[in-house]
């Protein structure tokens, strides 16, 4: 069986990557069900039992993989939970200028300062 720590993941990109998990997938699917049932069970099992898998990229590599694949309704959900338990960390107010600079992307300069001074005068936007 393909050891893990074989792989170098400092060389994988991340375009490799999504190449190799759409493989993976397309493999997984050529499959008789029990066949990559079984196969992937014994797997998931060997990693979860053996020594810690190399971490290959960072956490924000591994978000933009997982977001680029991600539907909208994905992205939406995990963008309102995010959102909702960042609010609760004491993010600066540097932290808490970038989120807002990230949700202002692509808005024109009149429509940000009305969405902004609706904040700044009813202390939250109208529903």
């Amino acid at each position: 069986m393909a050891d893990a720590a074989g792989h170098d993941c400092e060389e994988m990109s991340p375009g490799l990557r999504l190449s190799r998990v759409a493989e993976l997938i397309d493999a997984i699917y050529a499959c008789d069900p029990d066949d990559a049932e079984h196969v992937l069970s014994v797997v998931l099992e060997e990693w979860q039992t053996g020594a810690p898998m190399p971490f290959c990229l960072d956490a924000m590599s591994d978000a933009e993989f997982w977001a680029h694949t991600a539907t909208y309704e994905d992205l939406r959900a995990v963008f309102i939970a995010s959102g909702q338990k960042l609010t609760r960390y004491r993010l600066g107010e540097r932290g808490r200028l970038r989120m807002i600079q990230r949700l202002l992307e692509g808005i024109g300069i009149e429509k940000r300062r009305a969405i902004l001074d609706n904040l700044t005068n009813d202390g939250g936007i109208k529903r």
